[in-house]
């Protein structure tokens, strides 16, 4: 018969409604993304028959005009700006997860715009690939003693998955979970008091802004709080949306990280808008001595005090 009967259709129907709800939730969060072989780099536009959304295109904000976000703690009063060097910083770039390709390209290409930018001392410590290290505790070590101590600044990223108890390294043997009282002991011993960033990008990414974390020298963005998800949002994307909206802030000329990223949240907003899914809301902490700490590279000329 060429056609099915209707109470056949009426059976099948309920599976084939399962299976879509759940490749479609597999698509959202990023610590579930699913894998594609299709990939785009940082644009995305939202359908414009769906939200009245800015495009990504439209994610740079100024600075000078936003209102100051309840999520960024900083000190009160000026702070001088804080430039360091390109050739003085060094950055450890650790993608943790090998499920998805989306957390090594994100590792490798900020690598890229670093050394494009003039640093020259970094390492990445890749799960899905083969990097400079291995993403393990063992291997982030190695790569923080291998770039050095030399003064200047230090970057961390980290991008993968995890938990209310820190970030997963895939990579690791035994217990696979990077606590923030680790990597605190990490950052104290390799980086000391110098100027340091670390961005953490997962779920729940926040429980690294705390007591013990917050420390003057040191700048924490997180790309989600305490207890809510970091999204992929799309199956063909390069990377997962905080670490792609980073990118996208800083390539798109912001002088310094807190300004980078004031400019990301307006574009992590819009996909999750139109997802319609619980905000992630991210977070951010700048020290009182890093407050307006420039990125590597940033023209000088936009790189002062606000």
């Amino acid at each position: 018969m060429p056609f099915a009967s209707s109470r056949g259709a009426e059976s099948v129907r309920p599976v084939i409604m399962l299976l879509t709800a759940t490749v479609l939730l597999s698509s959202l969060s990023a610590c579930v993304t699913s894998r594609d072989a299709r990939q785009s780099d940082l644009a995305w536009r939202a359908p414009a028959d769906n939200r009245q959304l800015a495009s990504l295109e439209s994610l740079v904000v100024d600075p000078g005009s936003s209102r100051p976000d309840r999520r960024t703690a900083a000190p009160a009063g000026p702070v001088a700006v804080a430039e360091v060097e390109p050739g003085q910083w060094k950055a450890v770039l650790v993608s943790g997860s090998r499920a998805i390709t989306a957390h090594d390209a994100a590792a490798k290409d900020l690598g890229q715009r670093l050394r494009a930018r003039g640093v020259a001392r970094i390492a990445t410590a890749l799960t899905g690939s083969s990097g400079d290290f291995d993403a393990s505790r063992a291997g982030i070590q190695q790569a923080m003693e291998w770039l050095g101590s030399e003064q200047g600044a230090c970057l961390f990223f980290a991008t993968g998955h995890g938990n209310i108890a820190g970030f997963r390294l895939d990579a690791d043997r035994g217990n696979r979970t990077l606590t923030p009282g680790e990597l605190d002991r990490l950052l104290d011993k390799h980086c000391g008091d110098r100027p340091t960033v670390a961005i953490i990008s997962d779920c729940d990414a926040g429980v690294f802004l705390d007591a013990r974390m917050r420390q003057p020298n040191r700048i924490l963005i997180a790309a989600s709080a305490k207890g809510r998800n970091s999204y992929g949002a799309k199956m063909s994307d390069r990377y997962v949306n905080f670490d792609r909206c980073l990118m996208g802030a800083i390539d798109a000329g912001a002088a310094t990280w807190r300004e980078a990223f004031q400019r990301a949240l307006p574009c992590v907003q819009e996909r999750e808008a139109w997802l319609g899914v619980r905000p992630s809301d991210p977070q951010a902490f700048f020290g009182a001595t890093v407050a307006d700490l420039a990125i590597p590279g940033a023209p000088r000329l936009t790189a002062q005090l606000r």
